[in-house]
Parts: C-alpha cells; structure tokens; sequence
C-alpha cells in the first residue's frame, strides 16, 4: 500500500467520524495529497431526515480494493469498500 492509500483511509475514517458526530453530510470535498498526507476541505450541512433520506450509516473505510492512481492525463481516482 502507497502512502496516498493509507492517508486515504485515515482521512475517510475521519470524516466518518465527523458525520456521526457532527449529525452531518458532506456533499463537496477539496481534496490534495502532500508527501502521503491528505489535505482537504468538506463542505456539509446538518442532517434532514426528510431532505436526506438515509438509508445506511457508514462505519469505517476499510483496505478492500483501496486505490489511489492518477492516470496520464492528470486524473485522479480513489475507491475503497466501507463497512455499513
């Protein structure tokens, strides 16, 4: 696992954290990758059950399938499989 995939993680987990805690969603995410760090902003608002409909809450990020490639034209892409 690179450096970028495991700050992926942590940095998902993080915000996962803030959801529950927080009662938020987040619908727009600024986000970098510094020497393995990730550096990012979310952009949320409080939870309307109505508005929101959830269905699951997310638990954690987890290792299944992570990946965090940048093609050659400059793209980034990021997965990985959260547990609910």
């Amino acid at each position: 696992m690179s450096d970028d995939e495991l700050g992926l993680v942590d940095w998902l987990n993080a915000v996962i954290y803030e959801m529950a805690t927080r009662r938020m969603v987040f619908g727009r995410y600024n986000v970098g990758f510094v020497d393995g760090r990730v550096q990012a902003t979310a952009w949320g608002e409080p939870i309307d059950p109505v508005r929101h409909q959830p269905a699951v809450e997310v638990k954690g990020a987890t290792y299944t399938e992570l990946r965090v490639r940048e093609d050659a034209s400059g793209e980034w892409s990021a997965q990985c499989v959260v547990d609910v």
